[in-house]
């Protein structure tokens, strides 16, 4: 029986961090593959978000699927398509590409506004954001101007919602809960 240094759990450690990150850039590129031909066919995209038998649906996604995705893509995008979530490919796709950077530990801060942020006011959010959840953030900024103002702050299943919009929402609850 052979006892294992710290040698061999160092290079164990790295063969599986190589085999994580191969498998999941084989996911990403089959993914992103699937994503382009959606945008090339614009008509079997409609069909996909029709009231069509799902058995219809999937048939006109494997109209436009290249031959290459693998069975288990495939059948992940079977899942998408019979739950109605195939709008979400681009998030599913930016979160396995922050996977493969920063592996599945790291924490994203999402931070949406109403308008772009200056550079300064990034700066500031991150400083209090990380202030109150740990440095080991990773923070993604995205525009929204239905929130008409403020932020709302999702950090894991946290959400911190200092938007204009969130605000009027809870007063109209405030006030039809009163009368």
């Amino acid at each position: 029986m052979t006892s294992i240094t710290a040698e061999m759990i160092g290079l164990s450690q790295r063969y599986a961090q190589a085999l994580y990150r191969s498998a999941l850039e084989m996911w990403v590129e089959q993914l992103s593959a699937a994503r382009r031909e959606l945008v090339l066919h614009p008509d079997v995209r409609d069909r996909l978000n029709s009231d069509s038998s799902f058995a219809e649906r999937q048939q006109a996604l494997d109209s436009i699927l290249p031959d290459t995705v693998s069975p288990g893509v495939r059948n992940f995008l079977y899942v998408l398509l019979r739950e109605h979530h195939l709008h979400l490919l681009d998030e599913i796709l930016f979160e396995l590409e922050r996977m493969i950077r920063r592996g599945p530990e790291v924490r994203v801060a999402r931070v949406i506004s109403a308008v772009p942020l200056t550079e300064e006011e990034k700066q500031q959010v991150q400083e209090r954001l990380i202030k109150r959840f740990g440095g080991d953030l990773e923070f993604d900024f995205r525009v929204d101007p239905r929130i008409l103002g403020g932020l709302i702050v999702k950090v894991g299943d946290e959400v911190i919602d200092g938007s204009l919009a969130g605000k009027l929402a809870a007063m109209r609850a405030q006030l039809s809960s009163a009368s």
